[in-house]
């Protein structure tokens, strides 16, 4: 699928090349192809920090990485997932979708009871995310980051990641004017394409290293469904090879260093119910 801001930038650069060689200005259009490169490696690169600060690794890591998991949660597939992390005492970072959470809110709070943290992901996880504007952009990140505050009884994460990690220079002023910050990743498994675990846990075994942060997806965006349960394979098949390297998963938190380990929301117990936030499913 071609990235959605493609869509724009594509076009919109060929044109100002194309008008540039036509009234014979072609000095101009070089620069024009090298803009679209510059804005492509800091929209699409998870370690690029071209538009906003990115955290794709724990600095102070020891013996950590971070597990990750996006898009969720799923009434089969997180579970799931929690179990296993359950079964080794690790904990990790769930990053929801509103829409989602508001589906599963018994399941949001078990994530935080057991100790992991919590991450805004959008509301709605549309696919053409980094081509809204500001007030649109705004308006989902809010949603998210109410529901998962309704659900929880809890203050509304800090930390957030964007959609399919892309970023744009309106992406990161709404980011900004909300004091979130932004993690992307050091290793995926492109579970989201794949429905071959051992192949999914492979890629993300590469990545294993103290620091990393590996992502796996426990859910699916609320009008593209699937089955997710080839990333829960490959997770049980991940986590003995990071046994074996001597690690363990932390769940990431921020604190006035900086991204990093250490305590969640989660030590506290949240409510046993939470209000109904409203909103309604996206229109597929």
């Amino acid at each position: 699928m071609l990235r959605p801001h493609l869509w724009v930038d594509v076009p919109v650069t060929a044109v100002v090349i194309a008008t540039a060689i036509g009234v014979n200005l072609t000095a101009t259009a070089p620069l024009a192809a090298l803009a679209l490169g510059l804005h492509t490696w800091g929209t699409v690169n998870p370690r690029s920090s071209w538009y906003l600060p990115v955290s794709w690794r724990v600095a102070q890591a020891g013996n950590s990485l971070a597990l990750s998991f996006d898009d969720g949660p799923d009434p089969v597939t997180t579970p799931r997932i929690l179990d296993v992390l359950a079964a080794r005492g690790w904990r990790a970072t769930f990053f929801c979708i509103g829409h989602n959470a508001a589906a599963q809110p018994a399941l949001v709070r078990r994530i935080l009871a057991e100790g992991h943290s919590l991450g805004l992901h959008s509301h709605s996880h549309g696919r053409s995310f980094n081509c809204w504007g500001l007030k649109r952009l705004g308006a989902d990140l809010d949603a998210n980051a109410a529901t998962l505050a309704d659900i929880t009884g809890t203050p509304a994460p800090r930390l957030w990641r964007p959609p399919m990690g892309l970023k744009n220079p309106l992406v990161a002023e709404t980011i900004r004017r909300r004091g979130l910050h932004t993690v992307t990743w050091s290793r995926r498994g492109f579970d989201t394409g794949s429905r071959r675990a051992p192949q999914v846990a492979q890629r993300l075994a590469a990545g294993i290293a103290p620091g990393a942060i590996l992502v796996l997806h426990d859910g699916a965006e609320p009008c593209h469904p699937r089955d997710t349960s080839p990333s829960a394979e490959a997770l049980e098949q991940l986590c003995p090879q990071i046994e074996a390297a001597g690690l363990r998963s932390e769940a990431l938190s921020l604190g006035p260093a900086g991204l990093g380990f250490g305590p969640t929301a989660g030590d506290a117990t949240p409510p046993p119910h939470s209000a109904q936030t409203g909103q309604e499913r996206p229109t597929c």
